[in-house]
C-alpha cells in the first residue's frame, strides 16, 4: 500500500424512517444535505420495558470483532465478569485511529452537545448481539465517526492488526458500512488483501440502504466465492425485502432490519409534551447522555443479527 493512494470512505448501514423527517431531530443531531452510502439516522426512543433481560453464561465466548463507532457503557450491557461481554481492542494494544468528527450544523446553540447522526451505532448493535447471542463477546474497534463515515485505510489497518493478533480469538468480523463500487475497482485490492490475510474468521457485511442492485463493498466480496464474506440485506417481517435494502445476486443472506429495539447511550425526555406545529423547527424530544433504548432500522442491524446467529454456532471453549 502506498501513501499516495486515495483513502476511500465508507458509510454506515442505517436507514431513514420514511414516516419521520430527519429535520425533526433534536438539537445536537444532523441529517441535512445529501444522503449517500448507507443512509442517515432514524432511531426513535423506546421504553426500557422493550428490552428483556437475557442470561449470561461464562465460558470461552465466540468473539465478534465490531468495526464500528465504538461500544459505549450501558446499564443493560454487562460489565466485568469472566469473560467480559464487551472488550475494547485497545486492551490488547490496538491503537485506535484519531477520527475526524463531523462539525455541528450552522446555527446550533453552542450550549447543546452535538452528537451526530450515528452516535450510538455500535452500542445499538452490541445490544442486538447480546439479545441474540448472550454467550458471545464483542471486541470493539472504533473506526467510524459520529456521522457514520469510515476511512478505508482505517478499516484495512484494523483488519491487518486482527490478523497479527490471534490472541483476540476473533471468530467473526462485523462491518456494517460500505461504499458503492464496481467489482473491477483496483482500490478494492486494499481491503480484499486485508480480508484474505485474516484467516479463520467469517466476515459479515451489511448490504446497504440505497434500494439498489449496484454492488456495495465490502459486502459484495461475497460474490467472489474465494473470500469468507457474507453479505446481509434487510427484510421487513415476515419475508418481504425492506424497501430501503440493497439487493441483487451479491446479497446472500436476509435478516430482519426494520424497527428493531436495542440499547442507545442516550436518554430522551419531553416526548409528546409539545404540539407539533412548525415542521421546519419542531423538536420531537430532548436528548441527554445515559442508558436509553431506541428503535432503529437498516441493513447494519440485519447484519448484526446474522453475525450473532453465526456466533451461536461457534463451539464453546
Amino acid at each position: 500500500m502506498t501513501t499516495n493512494d486515495p483513502d476511500q470512505q465508507f458509510s454506515a448501514g442505517t436507514v431513514e424512517d420514511g414516516a419521520r423527517l430527519t429535520r425533526l431531530l433534536p438539537p445536537g443531531f444532523s441529517a441535512r444535505g445529501k444522503k449517500s452510502g448507507h443512509g442517515t439516522v432514524a432511531w426513535l426512543p423506546a421504553p426500557r420495558r422493550e428490552m428483556p433481560s437475557v442470561p449470561w453464561q461464562p465460558q470461552r465466548p465466540p468473539v465478534i470483532a465490531l468495526l464500528d463507532s465504538g461500544v459505549q457503557a450501558h446499564d443493560w450491557l454487562p460489565t466485568g465478569g469472566d469473560p467480559q461481554f464487551v472488550v475494547n481492542a485497545t486492551e490488547y494494544g490496538w491503537a485506535a485511529p484519531d477520527l475526524l468528527q463531523p462539525p455541528p450544523p450552522p446555527g446550533l446553540d453552542p450550549a447543546n452537545h452535538f452528537y451526530g447522526s450515528h452516535y450510538g451505532h455500535a452500542t445499538f448493535i452490541a445490544g442486538l448481539i447480546r439479545l441474540a447471542a448472550p454467550g458471545a463477546q464483542v471486541l470493539s474497534m472504533q473506526v467510524m465517526n459520529n456521522a457514520g463515515k469510515v476511512s478505508q485505510d482505517n478499516v484495512v489497518h484494523a483488519l491487518e492488526w486482527l490478523a497479527g493478533h490471534p490472541e483476540t480469538g476473533v471468530d467473526i468480523v462485523l462491518m456494517a458500512f460500505g461504499r458503492q463500487a464496481d467489482p473491477g475497482d483496483a482500490d478494492l485490492d486494499k481491503i480484499r488483501n486485508a480480508i484474505t490475510a485474516l484467516s479463520g474468521a467469517r466476515i459479515v457485511c451489511s448490504a446497504g440502504n440505497d434500494n439498489s442492485d449496484r454492488t456495495v463493498y465490502p459486502a459484495a466480496f461475497a460474490a467472489e466465492g474465494n473470500l469468507p464474506v457474507v453479505s446481509v440485506g434487510a427484510f421487513t417481517p415476515p419475508t418481504e425485502r425492506a424497501p430501503y435494502s440493497n439487493f441483487g445476486p451479491w446479497v446472500q443472506e436476509w435478516r430482519r432490519g426494520t424497527s428493531l429495539v436495542s440499547t442507545m447511550p442516550l436518554t430522551t425526555s419531553g416526548i409528546g409534551e409539545s404540539q407539533l406545529t412548525d415542521r421546519s423547527t419542531a423538536v420531537l424530544f430532548d436528548v441527554d447522555e445515559g442508558s436509553g433504548y431506541a428503535w432503529w432500522s437498516g441493513t447494519s442491524f440485519a447484519a448484526a443479527l446474522y453475525a450473532a446467529e453465526l456466533a451461536t454456532q461457534v463451539p464453546a471453549g
